[in-house]
């Protein structure tokens, strides 16, 4: 198979091979394969759950992205080393371009010519200005409004509200003045000008995120909530939603009027397989292209004797997986509680018997690979019960006695499952602490963890939007953040992630991001676990894949109108 990868995954997998983790390299010196005959260029893929929602402004899971990216394309996205590159946008803009101004707050972005939406009308800056101010509307609430709060005006927009401590009750007209204040504007129908409060070495990466995608405001006041089914839906994306058929698939075929090269797949079909052993049989039988690999069955397909052996592709990802912890639920509102927690897992006999060797312990949340990785952040939370113990018992819980109900909510998966009896085991053997498990569908789940927040504690992961801390710290854990599914609050932290955003030395902005890491860790804001590696099966008869350390659920998701399926006589897949 002909799979492309992040550019700087050879490196990354050197030190994994020392960890033994390394089966397979596939492709790259490979003779050229003829492609298939058209209707046989058919892509077949997998989620765990149908997600609840595919509006751009609406989504935040990475299995939403991964059907969000398809349909739509913003200013800029992600080249195969994870740079980035224009989308829409005729070039980067720069000071000597012109693009941005000298001082760093005016960013004056031109779309390219031609460009439309899939049903063929012209996509204007007009369309993107609806956009941006739709995504930072008070009454739509949507989860990642805060990662655009450097743009004048879109923090007093998207706040107009107040808070359920301070709540405030502005005027139809007082939301209007304030949505009309925010700092993005068309300077005619091909430039889209954006005005910062103050420079944000990061504002392109914002630009590339699913929330900065334009939407159509006719088909949105037309259809309401129905406006991204099927029959209803409008993208600029390189292929349109020909069919969903909830809780079963969705369908995609090409977009007639992409502005780039056309796809060369005719279709992509995403099954929602919610048992894991049932997705990976699935694989096995040819009903799917592509599988991420379940714990249960790495070891088999890392054997170089396996037939699966060289259809697999191992590829680190900058993704963290944690004990997610709402500070404000009890007990974990006690600090003392938390850092227990983080002592009482054991993170290598997780790794070895859970996950069967596909990852990296870690004490820290920036994953290695990534601007403020310190992978000594945290290191005092090593496993040990005799620590666990007795910041408990300071906590008042002698021994576990009187410690209340614990109750982890899961999405229900076997791998997921597999992971609950070993935390389950481990914080009764090692802490005396008695924890049930609730397993819900993937929907459920997305709407009351990051929708509700009514949890006490889930063991989730965080998958880097773009590669920088700012994706990482204050997007997540600020007092103020739309995405802070935490509850984590510390004015200490939210003044460090305040002086980064403001310092333009990066070296000084790194600094101020790794105390504020520190300081949220050494809270136990959350229990990092491990850096996770991606384990997964591709047909051979499936053609430039280029997976990367940004993709969502599905890997490939940024590249897939490249993607192609070979001629059956040319590509065999294994018994």
């Amino acid at each position: 198979m002909d799979i492309k990868r992040l550019a700087s995954w050879r490196s990354l997998l050197l030190g994994l091979a020392v960890l033994g983790l390394v089966a397979a390299a596939c492709g790259g010196n490979e003779p050229p394969k003829p492609p298939g005959p058209a209707e046989e260029q058919v892509l077949r893929l997998r989620l765990q759950a149908e997600p609840k929602t595919i509006d751009p402004h609406l989504s935040n899971v990475i299995s939403e992205a991964s059907l969000i990216k398809p349909l739509f394309a913003g200013l800029f996205t992600y080249d195969e080393g994870a740079k980035i590159v224009p989308n829409l946008a005729t070039e980067l803009p720069t000071v000597a371009n012109g693009g941005v101004s000298a001082d760093g707050l005016t960013y004056s972005i031109k779309i390219r010519d031609g460009a439309k939406w899939s049903d063929g009308k012209a996509l204007t800056a007009s369309d993107f200005v609806y956009s941006l101010q739709r995504a930072l509307d008070p009454e739509l609430a949507g989860p990642y409004a805060s990662s655009y709060y450097s743009i004048v005006g879109a923090r007093d927009y998207n706040k107009a509200f107040g808070s359920t401590k301070s709540p405030k009750t502005p005027t139809a007209a007082e939301l209007e003045s304030l949505r009309e204040g925010v700092g993005v504007s068309a300077s005619g129908e091909s430039t889209v000008v954006y005005q910062l409060t103050q420079p944000t070495p990061s504002f392109l990466n914002h630009l590339a995120l699913w929330t900065a995608f334009p939407v159509r405001q006719d088909v949105i006041e037309e259809h309401g909530a129905n406006w991204t089914e099927a029959e209803n839906i409008v993208g600029n994306g390189a292929f349109v939603l020909a069919e969903w058929s909830h809780d079963l698939r969705v369908v995609f075929e090409p977009n007639q009027y992409w502005h780039g090269e056309a796809a060369k797949l005719s279709q992509i079909t995403v099954q929602f397989i919610g048992d894991d052993a049932a997705a990976f049989a699935a694989y096995q039988a040819g009903e799917i292209d592509s599988v991420i690999v379940p714990a249960a069955n790495r070891r088999q397909v890392s054997d170089v004797n396996s037939t699966l052996f060289e259809e697999l592709v191992i590829e680190p990802d900058l993704r963290t997986f944690a004990v997610f912890i709402n500070n404000q639920a009890a007990p974990f509102n006690n600090k003392l509680v938390r850092q227990a927690l983080g002592h009482a897992i054991d993170r290598n006999a997780y790794v070895e018997g859970v996950l069967q060797g596909a990852g990296i312990t870690t004490t820290s949340w920036i994953p290695a690979g990534m601007p403020g990785h310190d992978a000594s952040i945290g290191s005092q939370y090593e496993f040990d019960a005799s620590k666990a113990k007795d910041l408990l018992a300071q906590a008042g819980y002698v021994d576990g006695e009187g410690f209340p109900k614990v109750t982890f909510v899961m999405v229900n998966s076997e791998s997921n499952r597999i992971a609950g009896q070993f935390v389950q085991s481990q914080l009764k053997e090692n802490v005396g602490i008695v924890s049930e498990f609730e397993y819900i569908d993937g929907k459920a789940y997305g709407q009351r963890v990051f929708g509700e927040r009514d949890y006490q504690v889930t063991i989730q992961s965080w998958s880097a939007d773009w590669p920088y801390p700012d994706n990482w710290l204050p997007e997540l854990f600020g007092s103020e953040s739309s995405s802070n599914i935490f509850n984590y609050s510390n004015p200490e932290f939210d003044a460090l992630m305040a002086k980064a955003a403001a310092e333009t030395d990066d070296a000084k902005r790194l600094e101020f991001y790794g105390k504020g890491h520190k300081l949220m860790i050494d809270d136990a804001g959350l229990v990092p676990l491990y850096n996770r590696v991606s384990y997964v099966l591709v047909k051979p008869w499936v053609q430039d894949l280029v997976i990367t350390s940004l993709d969502g659920a599905i890997k490939g998701d940024y590249h897939l109108s490249q993607t192609w399926i070979a001629a059956p006589s040319t590509a065999v897949a294994a018994d």
